[in-house]
């Protein structure tokens, strides 16, 4: 089982001053070093979570609702990025910053902090007590995290996480992955596409991304329905995380041609030694028989291991083709306290 984040280690059980904004600068110093500091997950990220507010929540008539608490200093130990949307004649809805988009949600919390039963209280007085509280997709490792601030139990989601971790020498635990059978035919594959000239992946640098994921929105066109590719929101907000990433080492886009034409882009998060799979897009127009999705995937995960990439997340969703990749299932949880 892959584990999203390190077990914290409680030293300190005083109260955290808890304060509600309906905005905040993830691109300032003061989050990029708790985030450091934190046992949180790529989706956390500052370059993340500055793109996601300025992109999809105006567009999603989401308000912007980020809670934050400070000790005694006013240092900065938790922060919980959070959106409230209208509901019919309701109060609304109290959301984690999600939006179809954040695939592991936890609360920011600086590693050596307890979440004590008055700091708790004091988060949950913060929010609107009338509007109602969700909080998922959670991954089992920021269960504990969510249980102390929450004081709660989860529901199990109707849908999984898939990942897979590698083993050495990547070459041979590929064939026993992935079976001999099923390499062989993705090797067979690569050839029959490389015919048109030299099959390459390519890591794209920081301008190349914008003209990337416009090209992988129009291969995306009609095949997956609320794609937010297909949203002018979704599109620059994936644009601006996949260029502001690719400087920070947050995000990469990767492109397999074959003479001078994209065949497919694959684009994920880079988290410590795991790379989480987020978007694909191929040219099946031009290249379905030959499997270009799996065939990139492969060779992605072949680069990510040249490179000392001990695991492979291919995130939410029980598409069946993660099971060929050799997957193992990680059930996903939803707080609604």
């Amino acid at each position: 089982m892959l584990d999203l984040a390190a077990p914290q280690h409680p030293i300190d059980d005083r109260p955290l001053i808890i304060e509600v904004a309906d905005g905040f600068d993830f691109s300032g110093e003061e989050y990029r070093r708790l985030y450091r500091n934190a046992s949180a997950s790529a989706f956390q990220h500052p370059d993340w979570l500055a793109a996601f507010y300025r992109h999809l929540a105006a567009a999603l008539d989401a308000e912007p609702l980020v809670v934050t608490g400070r000790d005694s200093d006013g240092k900065l130990q938790l922060l919980v990025p959070l959106v409230k949307r209208k509901s019919g004649g309701g109060a609304g809805l109290i959301e984690y910053a999600f939006l179809g988009v954040t695939d592991y949600v936890c609360p920011i919390v600086a590693k050596g902090v307890t979440i004590g039963a008055r700091t708790r209280r004091h988060f949950r007085d913060a929010l609107d007590p009338d509007a109602g509280l969700r909080i998922g997709p959670v991954h089992h490792a920021h269960l504990q995290q969510w249980r102390s601030l929450l004081d709660a139990e989860p529901a199990t989601m109707g849908f999984g996480a898939h990942a897979v971790r590698y083993g050495h020498p990547y070459a041979v635990w590929r064939g026993s992955n992935l079976g001999s059978r099923r390499a062989a035919e993705l090797d067979r594959k690569a050839r029959k596409l490389a015919e048109a000239g030299r099959l390459r992946l390519e890591l794209l640098k920081p301008h190349e991304a914008r003209q990337a994921l416009l090209t992988a929105r129009d291969f995306r066109a009609g095949r997956f329905p609320d794609d937010p590719l297909q949203t002018k929101h979704g599109l620059e907000f994936y644009i601006e995380v996949a260029t502001n990433g690719a400087c920070s080492g947050l995000a990469r886009t990767y492109r397999l041609a074959s003479k001078d034409d994209p065949i497919a882009f694959v684009f994920g998060l880079v988290d410590s030694d795991c790379f989480r799979y987020i978007l694909l897009a191929c040219d099946y127009a031009s290249h379905a028989r030959f499997s270009p999705g799996r065939v990139a995937l492969d060779q992605v995960m072949a680069a990510w291991a040249a490179e000392g990439g001990k695991a492979f997340d291919f995130t939410i969703g029980d598409e069946p083709f993660k099971a060929q990749f050799g997957c193992v299932r990680t059930a996903m949880h939803e707080f609604r306290p």
